[in-house]
């Protein structure tokens, strides 16, 4: 059964000079498990397709569903909500919060659910202990390398233990070791049941997933 099911979707941005079509009809279904690339050329709709996927964006067309449940009429509490339980995103550029230390960075999402103090420590040192960070959780970002930044994403990204994790070009700021060290951390994760959505432009990566999807100009071309 798809965990993904994405129907006739098309994403239409709309200024007063000028309409770009992002997405064009795409149809999509994910199993549940599957860990799957999306490759194109910049700007054939890659990212948006994970937004919308993610639900951080709404298609002008068609409809996402999620577990099977239909998410593109939920109201913004209830979406933000399923979102927190269900989902989980790594981004190129980290998006951690460099006031906050480590620890504090990857207990985020619990505050959303208004887990205790006590639970959401435990479940950040537990996440924390999975990346092999916990040395270091009481520095700050700007203390560590981008590989270590981006393991503390991947922390934050599963200390709800989503089912869906979305990686936008996960490794895309690191050395091909750092990268290679993300992608084994990525491989564990699905291992363990987690299914995976990775935009790349690295086609060796690709190769080592599942299966790719790949588009050009807001289409599926696969």
């Amino acid at each position: 059964m798809a965990i993904i099911h994405l129907e006739n979707i098309t994403k239409l941005y709309r200024t007063k000079e000028v309409e770009t079509l992002a997405l064009e009809n795409v149809n999509l279904q994910i199993k549940k498990g599957e860990f799957i690339s999306v490759m194109g050329p910049s700007g054939c709709g890659k990212s948006t397709l994970l937004n919308i996927m993610g639900l951080l964006d709404l298609p002008s067309e068609g409809r996402v569903k999620i577990n099977n449940i239909e998410t593109t009429y939920m109201k913004d509490g209830e979406m933000a909500e399923f979102r927190n339980r269900t989902l989980g995103f790594v981004f190129q550029s980290f998006h951690l919060i460099n006031s906050l230390n480590v620890l504090d960075n990857v207990e985020l999402p619990l505050l959303y659910r208004k887990s205790n103090e006590k639970n959401r420590r435990e479940a950040a040192k537990e996440v924390l202990e999975k990346v092999n960070l916990s040395h270091r959780m009481k520095h700050f970002p700007s203390q560590l390398s981008g590989g270590q930044c981006q393991r503390v994403a991947i922390a934050r990204a599963i200390i709800g233990k989503p089912q869906i994790l979305l990686a936008d070009e996960p490794t895309g700021n690191l050395d091909s070791k750092m990268g290679a060290e993300i992608m084994d951390l990525l491989f564990q994760l699905n291992e363990e049941g987690t299914t995976i959505v990775m935009v790349t432009h690295d086609e060796h990566i690709a190769e080592k997933t599942q299966r790719t999807i790949r588009f050009f100009d807001g289409r599926r071309i696969e």
